[in-house]
């Protein structure tokens, strides 16, 4: 009998533990028993969304790396580009805008953000403030670079601007929003914000053309 490898083992432990995710989701939804379907409503206006835009869902696993491999599914489909895009590209592109344009994304990082990364005052007392701050951006710079931290309007924000792109985000009951709206040309990449349809959390999805789904 062939030997498994050990890189053969961590792809199957890796899928096994994103249906197993899937199947908690599924299995909250179902047993959501007198309450109000939200899940359903929030599949059901996003479908209405998707149908007037010609766009459909293309679900991305709920890994942590959701909204990055969401938009490099988009750059595959609505770019021209020779090496294809994956959400560990993406990833180190958000990290590396960030970086190089501090000022415009440390407003916008909470300490709830840090914790979610990880981030901890090791320094306490040792640092002023603005050392502080400088030092724990760019340790969640790291975080978005190397882990599965959860990434939101900030990292869209610097997602639009690393890959010169507009990008729509497709939410429930709300008006599309359109990050980087007229900075750039060519057509804007499509993603879906979810908050109820998946059981373990917030979640982003993949919105191809109609025609490509």
């Amino acid at each position: 009998m062939k030997k498994v490898s050990r890189q053969q083992q961590r792809k199957d432990r890796k899928a096994a533990e994103a249906a197993e995710m899937r199947r908690q989701a599924e299995e909250e939804v179902r047993l959501g028993g007198d309450k109000p379907d939200e899940a359903e409503m929030e599949r059901k206006g996003i479908s209405s969304m998707c149908a007037a835009l010609g766009v459909s869902m293309h679900e991305i696993n709920p890994d942590g790396h959701c909204l990055y491999a969401a938009v490099a599914d988009q750059l595959n489909l609505r770019r021209k580009v020779d090496t294809p895009t994956d959400y560990k590209a993406a990833r180190r592109a958000t990290a590396q805008e960030m970086r190089t344009h501090p000022d415009e994304y440390k407003p916008f990082i909470s300490d709830s953000d840090e914790h979610m990364a990880g981030i901890v005052n090791k320094e306490a007392g040792t640092l002023n403030s603005e050392q502080a701050q400088e030092r724990h951006f760019l340790d969640y710079c790291s975080a978005v670079e190397n882990t599965g931290v959860w990434g939101g309007q900030p990292e869209i924000l610097a997602l639009s601007r690393a890959f010169h792109t507009q990008i729509n985000v497709v939410q429930s009951g709300v008006p599309v929003l359109k990050v980087g709206e007229g900075e750039y040309d060519g057509e804007p990449l499509f993603i879906s914000y979810h908050r109820k349809m998946y059981g373990l959390g917030e979640h982003y999805n993949s919105l191809r053309p109609a025609s490509a789904a």
